[in-house]
């Protein structure tokens, strides 16, 4: 599952993926890709009829040879992405495949998440409050946090909402007939940057 989603939305993803993900589903993707006698059986054709293929002298040779390329090319393509989509879990998927070892990412060190800019909460016509933030470089997800008590105390806080976007983000679960402090800050796995400026709700 993607890093950038929220827990809620991954919870929402993950419940809409169970019901597309079916055995049958599963069943078909298993027909896209190569079995290793399939894939052995198209090799061994197209080196075979590789060498009267080169003369050009039969016509129809030639359709089953540009026909068995395309096919090989798709396979080596489909077999080439699984070693890509698997390295995360074993590397050395690529070279037990034949593949050689796969080009390591450049690993750059991140930039330190700053604290979030022009923290601001309005209210929309319908009356729901939104919050937005300038965006921080490097963030993955905002998270709001809000207290109905003496701020200087961080037991009073409690993490409002999380949000993958820094703009219109609905705040719910305030305690209106209370006066409320916000403020936000910016993570990426499990690292937080520093606290934005308060935006203080009065009472209603």
């Amino acid at each position: 599952m993607p890093n950038h989603y929220s827990d809620p939305e991954r919870i929402a993803k993950a419940a809409s993926m169970v019901q597309a993900f079916t055995p049958e589903v599963y069943a078909y993707l298993l027909t896209i890709f190569p079995t290793p006698e399939s894939f052995a059986e198209l090799q061994q054709r197209f080196q075979t009829n590789y060498p009267a293929a080169l003369k050009g002298d039969d016509p129809e040779l030639l359709k089953v040879f540009e026909a068995d390329r395309k096919a090989l090319n798709t396979n080596i393509s489909l077999i080439h992405g699984l070693a890509k989509v698997v390295a995360f879990i074993d590397p050395t998927v690529s070279e037990t495949l034949g593949l050689g070892r796969l080009p390591e990412r450049a690993t750059g060190a991140p930039v330190p998440l700053t604290a979030p800019r022009d923290f601001k909460v309005i209210y929309d016509r319908q009356g729901h409050i939104i919050a937005s933030v300038a965006k921080v470089v490097g963030a993955k997800i905002y998270q709001i946090w809000a207290c109905d008590g003496d701020p200087s105390y961080e037991a009073n806080w409690r993490l409002l909402e999380s949000s993958t976007n820094c703009k219109g983000i609905t705040l719910t679960g305030l305690n209106r007939s209370k006066f409320n402090v916000l403020r936000i800050r910016a993570t990426r796995g499990r690292e937080t940057g520093p606290w934005s400026n308060w935006v203080s709700l009065e009472p209603t």
